[in-house]
């Protein structure tokens, strides 16, 4: 996608309209992700990922005049009440960080590596347990600060995401981001594009897997090279962006796997790891509505794709590391996953209140959703 000076992008944000054809050069989240609302209201989706250094950025520039053609599509009542019920959460403190349950957790997953690290050589088994439990943790923690506003929240999702697992955050942000403003949309959401290997739609004939009939069967196995191909972007991406803090914590992490522990630990370990990520991450988007092609409702479209999952079990809980309220998550993902649980009954309430079904199931159920899912589009023919 390319544009001329006759041809600007133009995107509006609260009314606002801005010329971001200069600036989607140098755009974190990349050029694509600002050209897809051209001549659209981008309110929603930068609202919710931005910090107020971006904010602060948007109100210096200068407005513009609409584009020609431009055509108004009246705001959505549900749309409406969802900003400012946001505007009233941020206000309440709810987006603000607890530095107490921040060290809480990092402290559980440094204490994992140091036990895993210590007994890889006599317990190689529960090391590869508390290994892998601890990069699982890791992704969790890592994602909320790359989530995360702030200069703290920005060094420390690097520094946890690139010293346990080996990420590049900037890589990772770019894909999640487009995830979290296009979900479950068909063609744009590359967390719904696994082919070939898992198909979550029936293939053309000429892109057809000789295996997609068995996909219930191995989908389990696939989901472990999770954190492997995570790792091979994540280097990929650093060395060729020349992203020097991430390349040195990636050789900090290697150096650790295949220089203090064993082989067969350091491998055990990833492949558990991206399995955990993988089974809790998939089940509750993947059975959910699929959208044909982008969509511009956030709110509507959130509540659409996402679900929720209840659990009574504290370890459990702490297992999802916060993905267990997916839902609330992709409502306000800069918001610190501790709060989620506390959002549920408001959730319930806005939900009700707008005539939008919130979407929650118990963790067997939504496992045995997810099953049925790979299942279906297993058995279906041309």
């Amino acid at each position: 996608m390319t544009s001329t000076g006759s041809n600007p992008l133009l995107v509006r944000i609260e009314g606002k309209w801005v010329n971001l054809e200069a600036w989607k050069k140098i755009h974190p989240g990349g050029d694509q992700s600002l050209e897809r609302f051209r001549n659209k209201d981008a309110t929603d989706a930068f609202i919710s990922l931005h910090s107020k250094e971006a904010w602060s950025m948007f109100n210096k520039m200068k407005s513009v005049k609409e584009p020609q053609g431009f055509t108004e599509e009246p705001l959505r009542p549900s749309t409406i009440a969802f900003r400012e019920w946001r505007s009233q959460l941020v206000s309440e403190g709810w987006f603000e960080r607890n530095w107490f349950w921040d060290g809480f957790y990092v402290g559980i997953i440094t204490i994992l590596a140091i036990v895993g690290t210590l007994i890889s050589y006599d317990y190689p088994l529960l090391a590869i347990v508390l290994l892998g439990v601890s990069m699982q943790q890791a992704g969790w923690i890592g994602h909320d600060y790359v989530h995360g506003r702030g200069t703290i929240s920005y060094f420390l999702g690097r520094f946890v995401g690139g010293l346990w697992n080996a990420f590049s955050s900037e890589w990772w942000s770019a894909k999640h981001n487009k995830h979290h403003v296009h979900t479950n949309q068909v063609g744009i959401d590359d967390d719904i594009a696994n082919d070939p290997i898992l198909h979550l739609h029936i293939p053309s004939e000429d892109k057809e897997f000789i295996l997609r009939p068995y996909q219930h069967i191995y989908y389990h196995l696939a989901y472990s090279f999770l954190y492997l191909s995570w790792r091979l972007q994540s280097f990929q991406h650093a060395l060729a962006n020349k992203e020097k803090m991430e390349l040195a914590l990636m050789a900090i992490n290697y150096t650790w796997l295949f220089g203090f522990l064993p082989i067969k630990v350091a491998l055990g370990s990833i492949l558990l790891g991206g399995w955990l990520v993988a089974e809790i991450v998939t089940a509750t988007h993947q059975s959910e509505d699929m959208i044909d092609g982008a969509s511009f409702h956030f709110c509507e479209d959130q509540f659409a794709t996402t679900r929720d999952v209840h659990m009574d079990s504290s370890f459990l809980n702490w297992l999802w590391g916060g993905m267990q309220f997916q839902l609330i998550h992709h409502l306000f993902p800069t918001m610190p996953k501790y709060r989620y649980r506390a959002m549920v009954d408001r959730v319930r309430k806005f939900a009700l209140e707008n005539g939008i079904e919130y979407r929650h199931s118990g963790m067997i159920e939504i496992f045995k959703m997810n099953y049925n899912t790979m299942k279906k589009y297993a058995a279906v023919k041309h």
